[in-house]
């Protein structure tokens, strides 16, 4: 794996990693195609603790280099039972060091593949750029992740994880979102917190939880996922 460097931006990164160049037979270079994948993080219990709520996050393929946008409350919360808070975005170079993450929680991962061309897989990175340059600072900084507290607030119904999910694999032009309405069910949510979510705006998609998210894909007949993959 070709980690990228910090001296240029991940869209430049995407851009130029996996240039074609000549190949022998004793040394020949296989260069995979670009993609999407829409991870999907099931409930899980720690501590007796259950959390129902799931995650979502967008893996990107592009040029021989991974990149993971996960987006979560990270940082300080605040409101209703720590519902609100900092806007924090995870930017991560090693699927490997994120999974395992995941994985180390107990819960199992989905993840919908969708295949794209090189330019597609690009834009979404380049879109990523766009919104981790408006960031108020970099909080966190190591080989596998840096961490940005962006500028606009973690907010459980309009600006989550799914939502900002959704919001980047929209830019590879996939039609991901069909019939929302039919898929917004809230699941994860007890019946109390769903009352409350009500009373919250709303996002023009309808889907903020990431088991209806997961719900809609598995379901969408007009742009179908590639593969599925299982990820415990």
């Amino acid at each position: 794996m070709v980690q990228p460097t910090r001296t240029s931006s991940t869209a430049e990164i995407a851009k130029n990693a996996g240039a074609p160049g000549k190949t022998t037979k004793t040394n020949q270079v296989v260069v995979s195609g670009s993609y999407m994948e829409i991870l999907i993080g099931g409930p899980y219990a720690r501590d007796k603790e259950e959390h129902l709520f799931g995650h979502a996050a967008l893996h990107v393929f592009v040029g021989g280099n991974d990149f993971i946008y996960d987006f979560g409350r990270y940082g300080r919360t605040w409101g209703n039972f720590d519902s609100e808070g900092e806007g924090v975005l995870n930017v991560w170079t090693s699927f490997k060091t994120y999974i395992s993450g995941e994985n180390s929680l107990g819960r199992v991962t989905t993840g919908f593949v969708y295949n794209l061309d090189k330019a597609k897989a690009q834009a979404i990175v380049a879109y990523f750029d766009g919104v981790i340059a408006q960031k108020k600072e970099i909080r966190k900084k190591t080989a596998a992740v840096t961490r940005y507290v962006l500028l606009g607030d973690y907010h459980p119904t309009v600006n989550n994880c799914t939502t900002v999910t959704i919001d980047g694999a929209k830019i590879s032009g996939k039609p991901i979102v069909q019939n929302p309405s039919e898929y917004s069910e809230m699941r994860g949510l007890s019946w109390v917190e769903r009352q409350a979510a009500r009373t919250q705006k709303s996002t023009q998609d309808g889907i903020f939880m990431p088991a209806d998210l997961q719900a809609m894909l598995e379901g969408n007949t007009e742009a179908r996922y590639d593969k599925k993959n299982i990820y415990k």
